[in-house]
């Protein structure tokens, strides 16, 4: 060990103030509350983004692929086409709708989705949320039966609406739209009702997402396009891929300028394009929030910086004694500044350390988020090693950085100014 540290721990174990140990304390105490306020709050707003990330791509696809128009029939040779390309795992056909659930006196508005129930199980996480078994080969629609009596088409909806609603597994619910027919050739000036139809409820899922489970509904989408006439036509293609944050390379290579899409004609949005609000709203408060709680540790840095100014005016004497027996500017300098480091570190080292526990606690901890406002549940949190140890690398150099206007004052001090009244 040098000389400069074991002076430096020497006069940080035997202060002769006990008002020099207070504050010491204290700066102690104040990096320890900043950094285990920002490496909570680092993890909780990480939980987050990775929590709407899981439920959104749980529940929706990669990647969505729409025409533009309303007559997309060739959908088969498009899917064809897309699974070819370089990363794309899966694909299967959608019909989407804005539409209206009534059950008694009670009623909701729904997004009711049409699925290709055999291949939709490829591209989404749904079914693991899915509370009873074999739902999705019960959504399958016999368009044409052998008996030649179309059954009751299926429906599967969230635990959230059908609580809602009032409905249960094994009951019916009447589902209206406004639109009579997408079909062209059934539009018409004079009639214009309401379209409804009833479809028996197959399950119920719990997504953690209080947005899909209290308002998307799942369905055959051959059984929708049966409820608006229009033919085998859809709405657009759901993509599953092999890395979601790789999604801008595909999506690339789909409606590129060498893109497998026909060019003008089709619209692709990838996960993040579909929620950029969302995730944008999420970025900004993590950031606003790690930029706050950095100033309780920029607090605390003064809290050193004070420290440090009165250990220089406490221990003038031994300092000019030092220059006094020929050590340099610089040596004297590196004491006071491992003098503040190693409060820094005390500190953040136990914030740290404190962090982890106060994550471990929300983590093992029931919290009951109410998802109408917060749209999950818990309260998540995602422990990252190299977050936490951003976090413990920016505390030490805002450490560093208040430790060098004191030291730099120490180190330029004369001898005979210590030594004038002794």
């Amino acid at each position: 060990m040098s000389y400069e540290r074991f002076v430096a721990l020497k006069h940080l174990r035997h202060s002769s103030r006990s008002f020099l140990s207070t504050i010491t304390i204290i700066a102690v105490l104040g990096v320890f509350l900043g950094v285990m306020a920002l490496a909570s709050v680092i993890s909780v707003t990480g939980g987050f983004e990775e929590a709407f990330r899981e439920r959104v791509l749980g529940v929706n696809s990669h990647i969505v692929v729409l025409k533009l128009g309303i007559d997309f029939r060739d959908h088969r040779d498009i899917q064809r086409d897309i699974e070819r390309v370089e990363g794309v795992t899966a694909t299967s056909p959608f019909i989407f709708h804005e539409m209206i659930a009534t059950q008694g006196d009670r009623s909701a508005g729904i997004l009711i989705k049409g699925i290709e129930p055999s291949t939709a199980e490829r591209v989404s996480d749904l079914p693991k949320y899915v509370h009873q078994e074999g739902v999705f080969e019960e959504l399958q629609y016999e368009r044409f039966p052998d008996d030649g009596i179309p059954d009751i088409p299926r429906i599967l909806i969230g635990r959230t609406l059908a609580k809602r609603l009032g409905v249960e597994p094994g009951q019916r619910l009447r589902i209206t739209s406004p639109l009579e027919s997408l079909s062209p050739e059934r539009w018409s000036s004079n009639t214009h009702r309401p379209s409804s139809n009833e479809f028996l409820v197959a399950g119920t899922y719990t997504s953690g997402f209080h947005e899909y489970d209290n308002r998307l509904v799942l369905v055959d989408y051959r059984a929708l396009q049966d409820f608006f006439h229009q033919g085998d036509s859809v709405t657009g293609i759901d993509i599953r891929v092999e890395d979601v944050f790789d999604v801008g390379a595909i999506t690339r290579a789909l409606e590129g300028a060498d893109g497998v899409l026909p060019p003008g004609r089709f619209n692709v949005l990838d996960w993040r394009k579909l929620n950029h609000n969302l995730f944008t709203s999420l970025g900004l408060q993590r950031l606003v929030l790690a930029v706050l709680f950095c100033f309780i540790v920029l607090v605390a840095s003064f809290n050193i910086a004070c420290t440090l100014i009165m250990m220089v005016l406490d221990k003038q004497k031994d300092v000019a004694i030092l220059q006094s027996m020929g050590a340099s500017r610089w040596s004297v300098m590196k004491i006071f500044v491992f003098q503040g480091m190693t409060i820094g570190a005390i500190g953040t080292v136990n914030g740290l350390i404190g962090g982890l526990i106060v994550c471990f606690g929300i983590k093992h901890w029931d919290f009951g988020l109410d998802p109408s406002i917060y749209m999950i549940d818990h309260l998540p949190v995602r422990i990252v090693w190299y977050e936490f140890a951003s976090v413990g690398a920016l505390s030490m150099l805002i450490c560093l950085v208040a430790t060098l206007g004191p030291a730099f004052w120490a180190a330029r001090m004369r001898p005979a100014d210590g030594l004038r009244y002794e």
